[in-house]
């Protein structure tokens, strides 16, 4: 057997040559890893270890890849700002701030922390940290979860105007009770499969979409806005979306949450909407504002308007639809009372909502008979059938109970 013999020196280049390959090849693996799209909790800052805060509150950062933002909490106030990725090069633009008063330890980490970011220039991936450096390490996080941490959707409490709580916790991504004490019919709200997550104005934000189905009339589609707090991922705020509606995607774009779905035309039939809309919606302390085209809080209001009526549309595919429809108005007061012009008669009653449900009462009208082919019935019986209103592009609807049909309304202008 022929014996090869290996110099010393020759085996001590190898290896050394296989530990700068292996070098280069850990850097490019954790450079191709990049720190973006990862909750990082702040472990170390100007050198100095940073332990857990009495508040319970860590601090950390968040680097959105779509967006170039930054955000995260870094002791006392929530930060938000841009930056600047390029290879094994990181700079962060101006950082702007809550302006909660930071005093002791969370203050003296805020203070660290956003002088780190302040003069940072590079980063690093290394056993499962990152590091932020110029020249030196200058702060140290570690990893917090995985790379798109999300909530348990499924087991939630959301915002619902369905229930008298005003909220809703899911079950498996589903809730159901009665619909009334011994009715065989059930309320329903069901989680769809619709959501978002990312940043919007600094702070990790999502959206979903539910689904209500009231055991009657309608299936109604509301927009979730969620934001993750100090305990946790909660629902700040819900917005309508419209009633028998096809939502196709939610996005986050330019701090705005955009949903396209499939809505209804003038005069077509709740079953088969075939409009194609974009609903966005900006976040302003934690609630949901309609942005360009959205309704406004003052359009989404049932009082305080003098409401025209429009038309009726049945599901047998029958309407009534009157000539003049400044005869045919209802008004609702804040008292709880209505002000109804049924043609040439005068009337008034009472009325309650309930979420999404309303009840109407004519009580009292003068009696005044009308000329032939006046519609005063047939508009009375639908105001006192009434089960659920919804809005639509600053427009009033109200579906009819069992499903029988759907009222619209317009607002009367100022004269």
């Amino acid at each position: 057997m022929t014996m090869i013999r290996i110099h010393k020196p020759i085996l001590l280049c190898s290896i050394l040559i296989f530990a700068f390959l292996g070098a280069l090849y850990s850097d490019a693996l954790s450079a191709s890893r990049g720190p973006e799209g990862i909750e990082w909790r702040l472990v170390e800052a100007g050198g100095t270890p940073i332990p857990p805060l009495t508040n319970k509150r860590q601090p950390y950062i968040l680097l959105d890849p779509v967006e170039k933002k930054a955000a995260g909490f870094s002791g006392c106030n929530n930060f938000f700002g841009s930056y600047e990725l390029d290879g094994a090069l990181l700079k962060f633009g101006p950082v702007g701030a809550t302006r909660m008063f930071c005093q002791g330890e969370a203050g003296e980490v805020e203070m660290r922390f956003m002088k780190a970011l302040q003069q940072t220039r590079t980063w690093e991936r290394r056993d499962g940290t990152l590091l932020l450096k110029d020249g030196e390490s200058l702060a140290r996080f570690t990893r917090v979860g995985k790379d798109a941490p999300e909530p348990d959707l499924g087991s939630m409490t959301f915002l619902s105007t369905w229930f008298p709580s005003g909220k809703v916790t899911l079950s498996r991504g589903e809730y159901r009770e009665p619909a009334a004490p011994d009715s065989a019919s059930e309320i329903m709200v069901k989680l769809s499969d619709k959501k978002v997550f990312g940043m919007i104005n600094g702070r990790q934000s999502g959206a979903v979409v539910l689904i209500t189905d009231p055991g009657g009339s309608g299936t109604f589609y509301d927009l979730a806005l969620l934001s993750k707090e100090a305990e946790g991922w909660v629902n700040r705020d819900i917005a309508f979306l419209g009633d028998r509606v096809k939502v196709h995607t939610i996005e986050i774009k330019n701090n705005e949450i955009v949903v396209s779905i499939t809505t209804h035309g003038p005069g077509e039939p709740m079953c088969c909407p075939t409009l194609e809309v974009k609903k966005r919606f900006a976040v302003q302390e934690g609630r949901l504002v309609p942005a360009a085209g959205g309704e406004s809080e003052e359009e989404s209001r049932i009082t305080g308007k003098v409401w025209q009526w429009v038309q009726s549309l049945y599901n047998n595919d029958s309407k009534n639809v009157p000539n003049q429809t400044e005869n045919y108005t209802i008004q609702f007061l804040e008292d709880g009372k209505i002000n109804v012009k049924a043609d040439c008669n005068r009337k008034g009653g009472v009325y309650s909502t309930d979420g999404k449900r309303i009840s109407i009462e004519i009580t009292h009208s003068t009696m005044a008979a009308c000329e032939e082919g006046s519609l005063e019935e047939s508009f009375v019986r639908d105001l006192t059938g009434s089960a659920i209103f919804f809005f639509k592009d600053g427009d009033l609807y109200i579906d009819l109970k069992y499903d029988t049909g759907t009222m619209k309304f317009s607002r009367k202008k100022r004269e």
